[in-house]
């Protein structure tokens, strides 16, 4: 008892100091003391990622890899990820995801599944493009399945995002977050010039779209910030943690809905009917939305039309993510019968020559990189030394200037590739400059062009793939689905050589009569509205056609955010930059 005594009396003296416990006692593991402005971290909110995938195979990897890199702890994130009605393999790839990327987050919930809710697919194999009842009837009971998944494992927020749609900016999900917003989604944008988002201002009464004042400036972003909205779709963030929103709901729909069956309008009823209201986020660049099955005739032609998405998404983005967990097997390179594929580029302009390389890699075609003459570093004993002489009485026809030494570089870079064709006795070769936007279907379409040749036994010595048309109605060559013979024309951008055709370009000895490049072309094929100039050269038996509709275009225009010009000094073209920027943008909003 005396002990039992002591031991009370040492606990109350020392449970009236004022210092901590823990260091007082020996031998004993101390436990830190917490001071007032001390504060424990936070677990960032929880939040279930829900995916609908079908027949996405294409851009799988591409959608995953997005998703990958967002900036936020992925031990807070479950995917949620279901699959049906598949005509490609999309099941498999995504089993393969869930596979190698299961310790990436927290948790991954596939389900691969076959539904008779509606048909997937026609009876002549191509895919179903009709959005019948019963197929929303399915997709608002897998949203709604989603919905019921993340309140049951308590998740803080959920993330809708369309498969298709790529979220390239890895802070969308903190930034939605920020916002403390019952529903938000961040602003998507789809093709260029295009009016098309995941966000209505207006509503009529039976739930159709309406086009309101506020829309436009709100796409183009001439107005910035965080706005309520009738409609949010496709990708969206619901916060889970307001007490209103237990009463969200796909499916069934409300008793007093009757408008159609339509996954957004239904739940947009919801919202409303709930008390709370949807927001659209355009305060930076969120991502894209790429072209969709709906759109096209076929599954195929969707995939055709996805390459040519990649090349236009290329012109702005420095490179497009490949999941690392999903194998991906790049198809060999084939050159489609050229001798050589050349690509024309500065060697100071490397922005240019990676995003060429990921272009081409893309479309797997190998290229040799041929480094371009820079105007910028020519001199007059490096003219002297080439024999160039400028074309008496030679002025640009709109700038009324004589030629630039950025336009000299530009033909003597050319004239190297014609020069490298005869010296190595080349067959057809293919030639690119770096600002080069491939069209859909790219190889496709050129291998059907080539096919058409060979049948129509067509000799040609040089063939337009991109060009710009200034003058007259084009007529078709006899028997082609796919060429024109080509008009007065301007830009090299893109063209089909022949060794013929080589011979005949370097025979003129053009250097001794220079003019820009894309002048000669037109000048050699005798189609040219300069009678002073043509009579320069005696031999114009250059036999052109032209590639229509043509395959491959620039990736900027002047007027355009991003335009840049190496032949042209920059108080030619700034000034007529900032003329057509305005009104290319009074015109996109027009046609908008």
């Amino acid at each position: 008892m005396a002990l039992r005594g002591l031991a009370l009396l040492v606990l109350a003296a020392l449970l009236a100091s004022s210092e901590p416990i823990g260091p007082k006692i020996q031998g004993l593991v101390t436990i830190p003391t917490l001071q007032k402005t001390e504060q424990w971290p936070k677990m960032r909110p929880s939040v279930f990622v829900a995916l609908l995938c079908r027949n996405k195979a294409h851009l799988l990897r591409n959608s995953l890899g997005y998703l990958e890199e967002m900036d936020y702890p992925k031990d807070r994130i479950t995917m949620w990820i279901h699959t049906d009605h598949n005509q490609d393999n999309t099941a498999e790839l995504l089993t393969e995801w869930k596979r190698n990327a299961r310790y990436l987050f927290h948790d991954i919930k596939l389900t691969v599944g076959e539904s008779d809710a509606y048909t997937a697919v026609n009876v002549n194999g191509t895919a179903d493009m009709d959005w019948s009842d019963e197929r929303y009837v399915h997709v608002l009971k897998l949203r709604q399945a989603a919905l019921e998944a993340a309140r049951q494992a308590w998740a803080d927020y959920i993330l809708y995002v369309d498969c298709d749609n790529f979220l390239v900016n890895n802070q969308t999900l903190n930034m939605l977050i920020e916002q403390r917003r019952p529903v938000v989604a961040p602003m998507l944008i789809s093709k260029p010039k295009s009016a098309y988002s995941n966000f209505w201002c207006g509503m009529d009464d039976n739930g159709y779209y309406r086009r309101t004042p506020e829309y436009i400036p709100t796409l183009l972003r001439e107005r910035v910030g965080c706005f309520e909205v009738v409609m949010v779709h496709s990708t969206y963030l619901i916060n889970l943690r307001l007490q209103a929103s237990q009463h969200l709901a796909f499916w069934p729909p409300p008793s007093d809905y009757k408008k159609s069956i339509d996954d957004i309008l239904v739940f947009a009823h919801t919202v409303v009917s709930a008390g709370l209201k949807m927001y659209i986020l355009n305060t930076e660049y969120f991502g894209q939305m790429t072209p969709t099955a709906d759109t096209f005739e076929s599954l195929a032609a969707e995939a055709h039309h996805y390459e040519g998405f990649k090349q236009q998404f290329l012109v702005d983005h420095k490179d497009i993510p490949y999941s690392p967990f999903i194998e991906h097997t790049w198809q060999p390179e084939d050159n489609l019968g050229f001798d050589e594929i050349y690509l024309i580029n500065l060697a100071r302009r490397e922005d240019r020559r990676e995003r060429m390389l990921r272009c081409f890699q893309e479309l797997r075609l190998p290229f040799k990189w041929i480094a371009a003459v820079d105007g910028k570093n020519l001199t007059q004993e490096y003219k002297d030394s080439l024999g160039i002489k400028m074309m008496e009485n030679w002025e640009d026809p709109f700038g009324k200037r004589p030629i630039t030494d950025g336009e000299i570089g530009c033909f003597l870079s050319h004239y190297k590739v014609w020069k490298d064709v005869v010296d190595r006795n080349l067959g057809a070769v293919m030639v690119i400059e770096d600002d080069a936007k491939f069209e859909p279907g790219f190889n496709q379409r050129l291998i059907a062009t080539l096919d058409e040749i060979e049948q129509l036994n067509l000799a040609w010595d040089l063939i337009y793939l991109g060009r710009k048309r200034l003058e007259g109605v084009e007529n078709w060559v006899p028997g082609s689905k796919y060429l024109v013979t080509p008009n007065y024309s301007y830009w090299t951008v893109a063209y089909l050589l022949s060794a013929r055709g080589a011979r005949k370009l370097l025979k003129q000895e053009p250097l001794t009569n220079i003019l820009p490049v894309d002048e000669y072309l037109p000048i050699m094929f005798d189609n040219h509205p300069r009678d002073n100039w043509k009579l320069k050269y005696s031999i114009r038996d250059l036999v052109a056609f032209s590639v229509h509709p043509l395959l491959i275009y620039p990736t900027h225009y002047v007027g355009d955010e991003g335009y840049f010009s190496d032949t042209e000094p920059a108080s030619i073209w700034l000034e007529r930059h900032k003329i057509r920027a305005a009104q290319r943008k009074e015109k996109e909003r027009t046609e908008l």
